[in-house]
C-alpha cells in the first residue's frame, strides 16, 4: 500500500493538482475579465474596460421593439421590421437603434425564433402573418459565413414556419473546460483564429491583433459556381413574395470579420474570401426583378480604409456601434429612395 500511495503521488497526484490548479486560475483570474464572445469562448481575458468605452459612446436607450413570438408579429405596426441573426440583436448599439433615431419605427424578431433569416422572412411573408397593413419594409440580415448554406437550404416549399434556433446551454467551469484552456493555448482545434494586421486598429493594449471566428474561412471563402443560381431564385423568391404582400424587401449582407480586415494581414497566409465580390457580380448579371440588397462591407470598408478604430470589436466576432450606425445610414438612404420611386 505504501509502494502504491507513494507511487500516486508523484504520478496522478501531480496532474490532478495542475487541473485543480488550472480550474481555479480559470475561475478566479481569467473567468471575471472575460468580455466579448470571442473572450468568453477561448477564455481570452481582455477585461471590461475597452467594452465600457465602447458603451460611453452609444445610444443610451434602445429605441425598437423586440418581438419574442411569431404570433406576436400579426399586431406589430411599424416602418420597418428586421430579422436577423446575432447582427441584428445587439440591442442598443444595434444598427436598428440609428434606424429609428432617424425617425423610423422598428421591430426586430428575436433570434431564437429561427436557424435560418430568409427562410423565416419568406414564410412570415407567405402566411400572412405580415404585410403592408402592419409594416413598409422588411430588412433581412445574413451573416456572410452562413450566406451559403441558408440560400441551399432555403425553399419555398417549406410547411413549417421555421426551425427555431437551438438553445445554447452555459458553460460550466470544470476540468473539461481547463483542458479547453491549455488546448486552445497550445493551438489545437481552436474556434479562433488570430493574426498581426498592418496598422493600430483597435483601440485596445494590443490594437493590431486581430481576433476572428475560424468559421470565417471554414464555412466557405467563395460561392460555388453550382450554388450562383440557387441566389438568384432565392432572391427572386423573396422579392415577388414581398412584392405580393406589399412590403418593400431588404436583404443586409453582414461581413464577416476576416473579409473586411482580410486585406490589412501581415503576410496574410489565409485563402482570400471574395462572398461579396461574388455576391454582387451574380446580382449584376441578372435582369430577374430583385430586392433592395446592402452589402455592409462596401459601407464599412471605407472606414477601416481611413483608419477608423473598432469598427469591429477587438475582443468579439461582431461589429461595434460605429459600424451599425454606417449601416443604419446605409439602409434608411435605400428606404428614402424607394419611397421616392
Amino acid at each position: 500500500m505504501k509502494k502504491f500511495l507513494l507511487k500516486l503521488s508523484y504520478t496522478v497526484l501531480p496532474l490532478w493538482l495542475a487541473i485543480v490548479g488550472c480550474v481555479f486560475y480559470i475561475s478566479l483570474y481569467v473567468s471575471p475579465r472575460m468580455s466579448g464572445d470571442i473572450g468568453h469562448l477561448v477564455c481570452i481575458p481582455f477585461g471590461h474596460e475597452y467594452n465600457e468605452m465602447l458603451d460611453r459612446q452609444t445610444v443610451k436607450d434602445t429605441l425598437f421593439a423586440t418581438i419574442a413570438t411569431t404570433e406576436g408579429l400579426r399586431t406589430v405596426h411599424a416602418d420597418v421590421l428586421t430579422i436577423g441573426d446575432s447582427f441584428s440583436q445587439q440591442k442598443n448599439c444595434g444598427y436598428q437603434n440609428y434606424i429609428a433615431q432617424a425617425g423610423f419605427t422598428v421591430a426586430n424578431t428575436e433570434r431564437h425564433l429561427y436557424s435560418s433569416p430568409l427562410q423565416y422572412a419568406f414564410n412570415l411573408l407567405d402566411r400572412g402573418i405580415v404585410d403592408s397593413t402592419n409594416i413598409r419594409f422588411m430588412v433581412v440580415e445574413n451573416i456572410e459565413r452562413e450566406f451559403v448554406q441558408n440560400i441551399l437550404k432555403f425553399s419555398p416549399d417549406v410547411t413549417e414556419l421555421a426551425t427555431a434556433l437551438p438553445q445554447k446551454t452555459a458553460v460550466n467551469w470544470s476540468a473539461a473546460r481547463a483542458r479547453d484552456f491549455i488546448m486552445y493555448r497550445l493551438g489545437f482545434s481552436t474556434p479562433v483564429y488570430s493574426a498581426t494586421l498592418d496598422g493600430d486598429f483597435f483601440t485596445y493594449d494590443d490594437p493590431r491583433t486581430l481576433y476572428f471566428y475560424r468559421e470565417d474561412i471554414t464555412l466557405g471563402t467563395a460561392i460555388p459556381k453550382d450554388a450562383e443560381a440557387k441566389v438568384v431564385s432565392a432572391f427572386t423568391t423573396l422579392y415577388e413574395k414581398a412584392q405580393r404582400r406589399g412590403v418593400k424587401l431588404i436583404i443586409l449582407v453582414a461581413v464577416d470579420k476576416y473579409d473586411l480586415y482580410q486585406s490589412h494581414i501581415a503576410g496574410n497566409t489565409f485563402p482570400a474570401k471574395t462572398v461579396n465580390e461574388d455576391l454582387e457580380r451574380i446580382l449584376q448579371h441578372t435582369d430577374t426583378p430583385l430586392p433592395h440588397v446592402v452589402m455592409a462591407k462596401k459601407c464599412l470598408l471605407p472606414l477601416v480604409e481611413r483608419g477608423v478604430k473598432d469598427v469591429f470589436m477587438v475582443n468579439d466576432s461582431h461589429w461595434s456601434y460605429k459600424a451599425s450606425e454606417a449601416v443604419a445610414h446605409e439602409l434608411c438612404n435605400t428606404m428614402l429612395l424607394d419611397q421616392v420611386d
